[in-house]
């Protein structure tokens, strides 16, 4: 696909969304509502989806998509729960037959503009990433949207988001809310804990959640610092060490960011080689992801609060389609309800999880409802455009 196309159909999308804000102004509150139309209005709907209900054409009229290519920009493959989200993409992106490129910055925010620029030499159509914060990669989405290339986010919360057409995350202050719910049933009397964060939106937020439940608790911060990007496992394997040597009454370990809980394992385990030592102090953590959910089968971590991340990497690839074939502007919201359904659901998994799912099992089972996101898309797809080979 042209990139002129895109530009024209993002400057159509940016003129509705300023459109949007003015009428949400509030200097102009005051001013009288427009007539109301003069069709009878439609039945009050049983369930209030945020996306306007899919077309359904006909086999003989379904359009076919165009071929275009997907870049896509990634944080850091090496972390299992950003794996997981790109694997989701480059498998719905697959699914529908398009062209796909990908860059690892492996974590290091020096590369990440770095890989940007890359894709773009490329020649991608659009550009999907996992999360970055946009003030990462400024350079290339200002050059992104000179060039006509939409950038979507998928993973954690995005804030500010001046460049993303849309993001789909998980409820970052919801998920720090629940696993410190779990901090609480675990430490009814109250302790110590030391908390690892990095400098984003989403790492925030999970602390935000965190606060909002300790105060009154006698759940004490008694040490918060933040993890290096570039040195998450060995780097998180020191702190911790050094951290727990430091203060001698430390109950729980919180570690924001998924990959350092690897680092954090390491540490407790080598100064508690006891599993059963009552002094060994609790590891939270973020995301069942595989070698998480092998370390809460071990006794390395104690928890760890999950989403199937994977339903925002096909949201996105959605996204992408119904802009392209009918011009339909992306959800602002961080998770859309597709027909009623809303595939952003948290859980907090624990031995009693792991211990249900099947011993050679990593792969935590998605919560129902709200149902498998995968097969809702493909079907929706299926339903909606003619000529994907997938569809059979």
């Amino acid at each position: 696909m042209k990139r002129s196309l895109w530009k024209l159909l993002a400057a159509l999308l940016a003129l509705t969304l300023v459109a949007a804000a003015c009428g949400n102004d509030d200097d102009v509150a005051d001013e009288p509502a427009p007539a109301p139309a003069t069709e009878a209005p439609a039945p009050a709907p049983t369930a209030a989806p945020t996306e306007a209900p899919a077309p359904e054409p006909t086999e003989e009229m379904a359009p076919e998509l165009p071929d275009i290519t997907i870049g896509y920009l990634q944080w850091i493959y090496a972390d299992e729960a950003g794996k997981r989200i790109e694997d989701a993409a480059k498998e719905a992106v697959d699914f529908l037959g398009w062209g796909y490129e990908t860059c690892d910055a492996a974590g290091d925010p020096a590369q990440m503009p770095v890989c940007g620029n890359q894709l773009l030499d490329a020649d991608i159509d659009v550009m999907l990433t996992d999360g970055i914060p946009e003030a990462f990669i400024t350079d290339v989405l200002e050059r992104a949207e000179a060039e006509g290339v939409p950038v979507l986010s998928a993973g954690g919360e995005v804030d500010p988001r001046d460049f993303y057409i849309a993001s789909f995350a998980s409820d970052d202050t919801d998920l720090g809310v629940q696993l410190a719910n779990y901090l609480v049933e675990q430490l009814p009397e109250g302790g110590n804990i030391i908390v690892q964060t990095v400098p984003t939106a989403w790492s925030d937020k999970r602390i935000t959640g965190l606060n909002s439940v300790i105060e009154g608790t006698g759940i004490t911060v008694v040490d918060q610092w933040e993890g290096d990007f570039a040195n998450l496992v060995a780097g998180t394997e020191a702190d911790v060490t050094t951290k727990l040597q430091q203060y001698d009454d430390v109950d729980a370990v919180w570690i924001n960011f998924s990959v350092a809980s690897i680092g954090a394992a390491s540490a407790i385990g080598a100064l508690y080689p006891d599993g059963d030592d009552p002094d060994r102090p609790l590891l939270v953590t973020f995301y069942a992801n595989p070698t998480t959910v092998n370390d809460i089968r071990d006794g390395r971590v104690d928890a760890a609060v999950d989403e199937k991340l994977e339903w925002q990497s096909w949201a996105q690839v959605d996204a992408v389609a119904q802009m392209l074939v009918f011009g339909t502007e992306p959800s602002q919201e961080r998770a859309p309800s597709y027909d009623g359904r809303i595939f952003s659901v948290r859980q907090v998994v624990t031995i009693d999880t792991v211990n249900a799912m099947p011993a050679d099992s990593t792969e935590v089972p998605a919560p129902d409802p709200p149902g498998d996101y995968e097969e809702y898309f493909r079907n929706k797809w299926c339903g909606q455009f003619s000529g994907v080979a997938n569809c059979g």
